[in-house]
Order: structure tokens, then C-alpha cells, then sequence
């Protein structure tokens, strides 16, 4: 019986912290423009490095649960192959929150980035570090601030959506970039 108990919490435990992230993101990342030249298995390795890298990270320390992530969509389109493992791409970010007491959503927030650039190698960490950007190459950072950049500023429209002034917080991190 004591066993049961014990699992059963640590279950639950485990249940609610999955439930802590933020966001419901879709990430899509395609590579058609490239042609034959370039392995497309890196782009779908992409896709889940960045899927786990905005829906697996804690953003805030406020707690979500399932019901109430934002739900967003982050389409990258690789558009040029730059050599070194190097690649330019536009960003299509989408965000939407749910309309109080009906059962479909509002967009928050709809932009396209049309001149990103950065580095990835096949199973490289995701890494992000909000005081500043890890390691020596800005390209191979560059990635990851760009997604974190917009994923804050979902969160501060989110927030500010169901509060006047309620994103100050968020939206004065101190993002050294």
C-alpha cells in the first residue's frame, strides 16, 4: 500500500511539472528551397531540438497548467544553405489565446522575420541563457535568442491580454544581447 502511494505521487509530482511550460508550440521547419544538395534529415532534427527547446523550457516562473498554454505556431523556412553548417531562413511566428467563454481563439500576435541567419550542427544543444548569449559564435547562438526573443514577447501579449500592465515584468528582462 505505502509503494502504491509513493508512485502514485510521484506521478503526480511528475504530472504537474510536465504542466509548468508556457506554450503549446508547433514548430515547423522546412528546407524545400535547398534543393538536393543538403541532408534534410538535420532539418527534421531541427524541428524537434527547437519543438523541445520552447515547449520543454520554464519562461516564468508562473505556474500553467495543460488548458491554459498559449498556443503558437513558429514556421521556419530555410531558404539558403551558407556553407559551415550556416543557413539563412525567414521566421512566420503566430500566437493566439483563447476567447473568454466560447471555444475558439483570438491572435495575439502574427509577424514574419525575413533575414535570419544562424548555425546548427545535427544533435547540437539548444542552449539559451537569458543573461547572456552562450558560447564563442554568435551564429550558433543566434538561433535560439531569436526564438527566445519572440517566445517573451507572446508571453508579455498573452499577459497583457487578460491584465492592463500585467507583462511589465516579462518584458523588462534583462536580455543581454
Amino acid at each position: 500500500m505505502g509503494k502504491q502511494l509513493l508512485a502514485f505521487c510521484l506521478c503526480l509530482m511528475a504530472s504537474l511539472a510536465a504542466g509548468a511550460q508556457e506554450f503549446r508550440a508547433n514548430v515547423s521547419v522546412q528546407a524545400a528551397q535547398l534543393g538536393t544538395n543538403v541532408e534534410k534529415r538535420i532539418f527534421t532534427t531541427l524541428q524537434t531540438a527547437l519543438n523541445e527547446f520552447i515547449n520543454g523550457r520554464r519562461w516564468t516562473d508562473d505556474a500553467f497548467t495543460t488548458s491554459e498554454r498559449i498556443e503558437c505556431n513558429f514556421l521556419l523556412n530555410v531558404t539558403q544553405d551558407l556553407g559551415n553548417n550556416t543557413y539563412r531562413a525567414s521566421l512566420t511566428v503566430q500566437a493566439g489565446r483563447p476567447v473568454f467563454n466560447t471555444s475558439y481563439t483570438s491572435s495575439i500576435f502574427n509577424t514574419q522575420d525575413n533575414n535570419l541567419v544562424f548555425r546548427y550542427v545535427e544533435f547540437q544543444p539548444m542552449e539559451f541563457n537569458e543573461q547572456r548569449i552562450s558560447g564563442n559564435d554568435p551564429l550558433a547562438s543566434n538561433l535560439t535568442a531569436v526564438i527566445a526573443y519572440y517566445c517573451y514577447i507572446i508571453l508579455g501579449l498573452d499577459y497583457d491580454s487578460f491584465s492592463p500592465a500585467a507583462a511589465t515584468i516579462i518584458l523588462k528582462k534583462p536580455l543581454i544581447l
